[in-house]
């Protein structure tokens, strides 16, 4: 009998087998991306935080149980952690950004729309959606992180990043939501658990685009 897991994996498992090989991704490991483009990057990243701390807590708050909602509402505040961390070690302090100018930024379309998909579906749809929907968010960035550290980068900024996504601390953060998808789905009726594949499959496609958004400078038709 397939697990939960292995089913809702293998959904996406084409997605993922495209984040790895896209240029960005390689570019990380062969140390070959252009440093103008991480910044962009973990930009974007910063302010994608922010809204997916606020979806995370909203499915948290349509949590069947306290354990359920303290994994979620924890998980929020860790984004909003990662997001500050971001913010300091790499714009502020490595790179001289101002907090004016990263928040005056704006979101490109790939940010934009995944946001807003998951604020929408956190808001309007019922807990196990909302979960699947948060859920690639953790489970992509620690298996982009483990595959990253079995390579490796000459790059240290990259070195940094690749160990915060592969580190034992995050691991045990992602492993806790994931069982708790596990539970939700195993628990979910045909309906529901058709609901929750297709919600995540699509914010996997949303990650994928995030990356390709960053690697290729998109940026507005007109200015927003």
């Amino acid at each position: 009998m397939v697990k939960p897991r292995e089913e809702l994996w293998g959904l996406i498992s084409d997605v993922y087998e495209g984040i790895l090989g896209h240029p960005f991704i390689q570019g990380l490991v062969s140390g070959a991306l252009p440093m103008e483009t991480f910044k962009e990057y973990v930009i974007q990243d910063a302010l994608y935080l922010s809204q997916f701390a606020r979806a995370v807590a909203l499915v948290g708050v349509k949590a069947p149980d306290d354990d359920s909602a303290t994994i979620l509402l924890t998980s929020a505040r860790d984004a909003l952690t990662v997001e500050r961390a971001s913010l300091h070690e790499f714009l502020l302090s490595e790179w001289g950004m101002s907090l004016e100018k990263i928040h005056d930024t704006p979101m490109n379309l790939a940010n934009t729309a995944y946001t807003n998909y998951l604020i929408a579906v956190a808001y309007a749809r019922p807990f196990h959606e909302g979960l699947a929907a948060i859920l690639p968010c953790f489970w992509v960035y620690w298996e982009v992180g483990k595959h990253l550290l079995e390579h490796g980068s000459p790059n240290k900024t990259y070195k940094r990043w690749i160990d915060t996504y592969s580190s034992e601390e995050y691991a045990h953060a992602v492993e806790r939501v994931i069982r708790l998808a596990e539970e939700t789905y195993t628990k979910a009726g045909e309906e529901e658990k058709k609901a929750m594949k297709r919600h995540f499959r699509i914010s996997t496609i949303y990650e994928y685009l995030f990356w390709d958004a960053a690697y290729k400078h998109e940026v507005w038709p007109f200015k927003p």
